[in-house]
């Protein structure tokens, strides 16, 4: 009997909800050490969602 390899599904709330409070951290990092102003951080937050978002439609997809 041959097995086959099994094929596990992507823990897409994971990778989303990782990539968000990674991204949280980094933008805090940034503007604690004024890297970043405040003004900037629309923007930031807007990117930071965004990738989320594609990150967790790719691993969806991934095979």
């Amino acid at each position: 009997m041959s097995q086959q390899p099994r094929k596990t599904k992507a823990d897409v709330p994971g990778v989303v909800a990782g990539t968000v409070l990674t991204g949280a951290a980094t933008i805090w990092m940034l503007t604690e050490n004024g890297v970043l102003q405040t003004d900037d951080l629309g923007v930031t937050s807007a990117l930071l969602l965004v990738t989320a978002g594609l990150l967790g439609l790719a691993a969806s997809h991934r095979n």
